[in-house]
């Protein structure tokens, strides 16, 4: 039986063990650290199921 590898939630890259960042928002996600453009924490920024966005005003 072999290991449940853990993968970025983003690009799909694999990621070692406690080599990873979490998401700030606190949903769990694990993102990758690579250099790659644009970085894995800011596009997760948009998508996170823990995004609150404001109110729309109606007028």
């Amino acid at each position: 039986m072999t290991r449940a590898r853990h993968r970025c939630a983003v690009c799909d890259r694999p990621v070692k063990a406690g080599r990873y960042r979490l998401c700030s928002r606190g949903c769990g996600a694990k993102l990758c650290r690579a250099t790659h453009r644009p970085p894995c924490n800011d596009v997760h920024g948009g998508q996170c199921s823990n995004l609150q966005l404001p109110d729309e005003e109606t007028t």
